[in-house]
């Protein structure tokens, strides 16, 4: 299993999808950083405004986490993982590849190496950003009172862990819709439309409440649509679907987390199940 990991993270790390859909965070951050300190140092400065509360430049140092949980981000990330699945069929390699691994190991080490480069460039761009914002303090002064390592570590920690499982979920069902449609193009239009739908569910909600209320709420609770949407949102108080004047679901975040890690665990299956039946002679 390992050496499947190693052979996929080999075949990719160098690869043109690889260095615009992974790497490109934290080479992104670098020059952005960079063009904001050096503005920073040149630009000439007036009167100190009021020094930063500790918490919110704690918050503030975390923006990165937010990023592939947005929908752009969530698109690179389905892009990669199309390319990393579905590129096997159009490069026509899985019948170079099968003979030497047994197939669920392929599709795991697929998972792994997807999975761990994001984490790797997500990981090091938190860091470049981080550095930034320590290094822009210093030009404006110094660091608010109160910002502590411990503080500045369970936040980020935090942020990157809620960050996890919405990574997780994308690359899951873009390696199913990879492997059910054998195609980058469709993978990819399809994780667009997903997560766009999940951006219109309130509205959708709204409008099918009124012809069939009993199997939308249905429905909503147990497609993983809302979860995901509810755990983004979990961060801003949680987040509240309206089905109509009388009614509005509001679950927990726990609800939502173990709805979600099912339709993962499903995902998954369904990928292996498919791909372990599929003739690719």
């Amino acid at each position: 299993m390992l050496d499947a990991v190693r052979a996929e993270a080999l075949k990719l790390r160098r690869h043109r999808a690889t260095w615009l859909m992974v790497w490109i965070y934290p080479i992104a951050f670098t020059l952005i950083i960079g063009g904001v300190l050096l503005y920073g140092l040149f630009a000439a400065h007036g009167p100190a405004g009021p020094p930063q509360p500790a918490a919110e430049w704690i918050q503030d140092s975390t923006m990165l986490w937010k990023v592939p949980t947005s929908a752009p981000g969530r698109f690179l990330i389905a892009g990669f993982a199309a390319v990393v699945f579905a590129g096997e069929y159009g490069w026509n390699t899985w019948k170079l590849i099968i003979p030497a691994r047994t197939r669920w190991q392929l599709i795991a080490a697929k998972w792994a190496v997807t999975l761990g480069f994001l984490v790797i460039a997500l990981v090091a761009a938190d860091l470049i950003t981080l550095l930034g914002g320590w290094l822009g303090s210093l030009q404006d002064g110094q660091l608010p009172a109160g910002v502590t390592l411990a503080a500045v570590a369970e936040a980020h920690w935090k942020a990157g862990t809620h960050a996890l499982l919405p990574i997780i979920y994308t690359i899951a069902f873009a390696g199913l819709f990879a492997i059910l449609t054998q195609s980058i193009l469709a993978t990819v239009i399809l994780s667009i439309a997903m997560v766009v739908i999940e951006g219109m569910l309130p509205l959708i909600a709204i409008f099918f409440h009124g012809y069939a209320p009993a199997l939308t709420s249905w429905l909503v609770k147990v497609l993983p649509l809302y979860h995901m949407a509810n755990l983004n949102a979990w961060a801003k108080g949680g987040a509240a679907i309206p089905f109509g004047p009388n009614e509005i679901l509001s679950l927990s975040w726990t609800t939502s987390f173990w709805a979600l890690t099912a339709w993962i665990v499903a995902a998954g299956l369904g990928t292996q199940l498919r791909f372990l039946r599929q003739d690719l002679n």
